[in-house]
């Protein structure tokens, strides 16, 4: 079996987004690692891609990018064209705030990078 992918996807800013992306990690992941992992996986990809969809570019045609890499962990990279990006914080019981609180318990590793064309924000996770 070959645990290696290297993908790369458009996601529309689209409500079904972060569903389109769930099901690209399941079809990705499905014969490659346990099905824990790619439910952690599917929950963080999903959390990444609505923050991308609510808090990326206001153009409605700018899509948010995931970028999938398996080669002994799964890196996943989710990019969309906004130049804000909020750490971590005390839950809003109103608003949300679940997403990077998720993220930060379930990866390896997991980081962001800024520039004022766009916002990427990252995690690893070992394959077992």
């Amino acid at each position: 079996m070959d645990l290696r992918v290297r993908a790369l996807y458009k996601i529309e800013p689209q409500p079904e987004g972060p569903a389109q992306a769930r099901r690209i990690i399941a079809e990705e992941l499905a014969t490659r690692v346990p099905e824990t992992v790619i439910d952690d996986v599917m929950l963080m990809v999903s959390e990444l891609v609505t923050n991308g969809i609510v808090h990326g570019s206001t153009e409605a045609d700018e899509p948010v990018m995931l970028d999938l890499l398996v080669n002994g962990h799964i890196r996943c990279r989710v990019l969309d064209h906004g130049d804000s990006f909020a750490a971590p914080h005390a839950r809003d019981e109103e608003v949300g705030g679940w997403g990077l609180q998720v993220v930060e318990q379930l990866a390896d590793r997991w980081g962001v990078q800024r520039s004022p064309q766009r916002t990427e924000v990252w995690f690893e996770r070992g394959c077992s």
